[in-house]
């Protein structure tokens, strides 16, 4: 059945129209996409039914004398255009205007408000502007006038704890922006005296799962997490708040976000499609309708409780392995800490898909730990037993290593704690 989410109130159906003027004005790409399709009256509900004709896709976004507007293309307005791979695995470019600046205030507005506006001091672990992680964070925060304080920390200071613990100490952070994992990671070397002043830790780019945020709220026992779902082209679509024994669902400001099933057996996990909304007056440096980056949404009780991001998912044979539930095997185990997933795709040369889970242990192995994991994944992911055990078109291996063998010759990136390593591959 499909959902639909974010600004999609009747309220808001001017704003959506005018995007769709606008989009339609300035942009080859929707004035194709939309041709022979009755524009006047579009709702969302409209939208949603268009999802196979009307859309745009990772790849879509190299072709920009088509899908960016014109008035990106001749430089009418004033722009920054970011870099991003993202899912496609080669550089992309989008731009960024003043509006888009707004609009992401308007989109962290609600959680910045209640958690961060009173001169706070941010420590962001981001890769430097002009990223767009570092360009959102920066103009969101700004665009709001909000009173906060936002230090930019190198990424390379992750690999050096002297150096990072002198740079925090300076700055004495009361917040901290990163990568999922790398909040957990930073839970696990800071100081008492650092983390004590940690109220709040904004997270993205990977999924966040009820496990891992236990985990990490353990670690910073003061602060509450924001889960942003984000991207290049969308800024901050959607967040969550996350506290001790209380998760709220995902909402999304300023977009409208169209959840369909994916038609893969898994009837929990819904498919993501994002569309824009301008307000009246406002150019969006590139207009999206029903945005399929491939991200899905889990739902419970018909709302969204957890993204699952494309890159966290491997397929072995006709299963899918969802990185979300291996986190939940691991940090919900007392006697493991970590893991990542080194991933053999079909290839002509590998003609069953494989996942070797790395696991790592606390302080001694546990006898039996290898057979544990595995029958646990089997007991979240029927599918998957069938295509390891049964059908025989896919393997499943699990280690179990000392913590610093865990990542032991790895393809590494500063400033990503990467969860999926795909052989011949490095994301």
């Amino acid at each position: 059945m499909d959902m639909i989410a974010g600004r999609v109130t009747k309220e808001d159906f001017s704003d959506l129209r005018y995007t769709l003027e606008k989009a339609l004005e300035t942009t080859e790409f929707w004035r194709r996409k939309f041709r022979g399709i009755d524009v006047e009256g579009i709702t969302p509900s409209r939208l949603s039914e268009l999802t196979e004709t009307v859309n745009i896709t990772p790849h879509d976004l190299y072709r920009t004398d088509e899908v960016w507007p014109e008035y990106i293309r001749k430089g009418v307005v004033f722009h920054a255009v970011m870099r991003t791979s993202g899912t496609t695995g080669k550089p992309k470019r989008v731009p960024y205007t003043r509006d888009d600046r707004f609009r992401t205030g308007r989109q962290i507005e609600p959680w910045v408000r209640e958690y961060m506006d009173k001169g706070d001091r941010i420590a962001s672990f981001f890769p430097p502007l002009p990223s767009s992680s570092g360009m959102f964070a920066y103009g969101g925060f700004e665009a709001i006038a909000a009173k906060a304080a936002y230090y930019q920390v190198p990424i390379q200071y992750l690999l050096d704890k002297n150096m990072l613990l002198s740079e925090l100490r300076d700055i004495k952070p009361t917040a901290l922006f990163c990568l999922t994992a790398t909040a957990y990671n930073l839970g696990l070397i800071l100081p008492e005296s650092i983390k004590k002043d940690i109220q709040t830790i904004v997270v993205g780019g990977e999924t966040l799962t009820p496990e891992l945020a236990k985990a990490t709220l353990e670690l910073f026992e003061d602060a509450v997490i924001v889960d942003n779902f984000g991207s290049t082209e969308d800024a901050i679509t959607g967040y969550r708040v996350v506290k001790s024994g209380k998760t709220t669902p995902f909402t999304f400001p300023d977009s409208a976000v169209i959840l369909k099933d994916n038609n893969d057996g898994y009837s929990e996990y819904k498919r993501i499609y994002i569309t824009k909304v301008m307000h009246e007056g406002e150019l969006t440096g590139l207009p999206l309708f029903n945005y399929d980056i491939g991200d899905l949404a889990r739902i419970a009780d018909g709302r969204v409780m957890n993204i699952i991001r494309v890159k966290d998912v491997v397929s072995l044979a006709g299963a899918k392995l969802h990185i979300d539930q291996v986190m939940e095997i691991i940090y919900d185990h007392p006697d493991l800490l970590d893991f990542v997933i080194i991933y053999h795709p079909l290839s002509p040369d590998n003609p069953r898909p494989k996942a070797i889970i790395r696991v790592a242990y606390r302080e001694k192995k546990p006898p039996g730990i290898e057979d544990e994991v595995r029958e646990l994944i089997y007991e979240a992911n029927n599918p998957v037993r069938y295509e390891v055990e049964e059908s025989k078109q896919a393997e499943l291996i699990i280690e179990a290593v000392p913590p610093e063998k865990l990542r032991a010759d790895l393809p590494q990136r500063l400033g990503k704690t990467k969860r999926i390593y795909i052989v011949g591959k490095d994301l």
